[in-house]
């Protein structure tokens, strides 16, 4: 049999002899998600954009989605696109915080008090393109470019046993990570800083009792296989992930045409995921686990919004003391630009809705009719 490791090295192999096989005027180019191929994104979203390019650039950019880790995982997804392994992926700045610090200053502020992913969404991306240079510095250092993001929606706690209250929660070893990972420990459970692919077989085997994670990832990636209670509280909700996080050599390749292109798909892509993913498909998925798989949804006692409570008193100071760990001047001020924007963005959303294409239109009027391609 044919070992993983080798298997994806076949894989890499074959990507790079495509690459290297396309004529001088046009490009392939490999997308490598660590997400199942069943995932939102990959299902619904990365054909669409692909083909849209395709069509736009007259066939000269072509892309190929290699899902489910066969090239990266989360933590490898950003030197894969720095070494040009992959040519874009989806990357997540908690996975990596040491890397990119400044980015994990916004990530790692858990959004407390409601569940708007629009104006969070909206709010992280202003935050990383205008206010956060640091976060930009990063991403050029890895050899990249970002290409829109989004939030999550607010996490749910999904246990392998009930947890009904603060009591249930001591010794609970948790999928979390940031500042997820700190409001779990301060209610005496174990924080496991791992992936969400790696959370499968870690509740599987009794690795974990409990992943923190939207609704819909219960279906996309199986935990409600084996963690069948819900604790119907919202627990925050955190971003952005780099849904387009594409390596900045292939970027220089393309004309500034086809640059635009590009980013005009992105963020299609972003306000795609935002409400198509995390508002719609994540209420079907709870629906779904619920009806399919016996998943229960159990409504915890009142000391349980504690968890939420207790964290949103020290969150900031908490997240300063880590970004100056990191060696950040001020992370303060990269966490008061994205609760500024917040707020502002809070103000645009209810016009916007649930409607994709109005998000589209104020993520353009906001943010991304004021980026030069070419300087990106």
């Amino acid at each position: 049999m044919t070992s993983p490791r080798s298997l994806t090295f076949a894989t890499a192999a074959l990507a790079a002899g495509l690459i290297a096989a396309q004529p001088a005027a046009s490009q392939e180019f490999v997308f490598g998600s660590w997400t199942p191929a069943r995932e939102y994104q990959n299902a619904k979203l990365m054909p669409v954009m692909f083909k849209n390019i395709s069509d736009k650039t007259g066939g000269k950019i072509k892309w190929t989605l290699v899902p489910g880790g066969q090239l990266v995982d989360g933590k490898t997804t950003f030197t894969g696109v720095k070494d040009g392994l992959i040519q874009a992926g989806l990357a997540i700045p908690t996975y990596v915080p040491n890397t990119v610090p400044a980015m994990f200053m916004i990530y790692s502020t858990v959004v407390l008090g409601h569940n708007d992913v629009v104006a969070a969404s909206g709010a992280a991306l202003e935050t990383m393109y205008f206010n956060c240079p640091e976060c930009l510095e990063e991403i050029k250092k890895l050899n990249a470019v970002a290409l829109g993001g989004w939030t999550s929606s607010a996490y749910l706690l999904n246990c392998t046993t009930p947890v009904k209250s603060l009591a249930d929660l001591k010794g609970k070893r948790i999928r979390a990570t940031g500042g997820n990972a700190e409001m779990f420990k301060m209610q005496g459970a174990v924080p496991v800083g791992a992936t969400l692919v790696e959370a499968v077989s870690l509740l599987q085997r009794g690795g974990l009792d409990c992943q923190h994670g939207i609704a819909d990832w219960m279906r996309t990636f199986g935990y409600a296989d084996f963690a069948k209670y819900v604790v119907d509280m919202p627990l925050g909700l955190t971003g952005p992930a780099l849904g387009f996080f594409m390596n900045r050599d292939a970027w220089n390749k393309l004309t500034p045409e086809q640059k635009k292109i590009h980013l005009d798909e992105a963020v299609r892509l972003s306000a795609e995921m935002a409400i198509g993913n995390f508002i719609v498909a994540n209420e079907e998925g709870l629906a779904t686990v619920v009806k399919d798989k016996g998943v229960q949804v159990i409504k915890p006692d009142p000391d349980f919004e504690r968890v939420v409570t207790d964290y949103q008193k020290v969150q900031r100071e908490k997240n300063v003391e880590v970004g100056k760990s990191f060696g950040l001047k001020d992370p303060g001020a990269i966490i008061d630009a994205y609760e500024k924007n917040i707020e502002k963005w809070r103000k645009l959303s209810p016009e916007i809705g649930r409607d994709v294409n109005k998000y589209i239109e104020a993520l353009n009027r906001e943010i991304f009719s004021k980026l030069d391609v070419n300087k990106m």
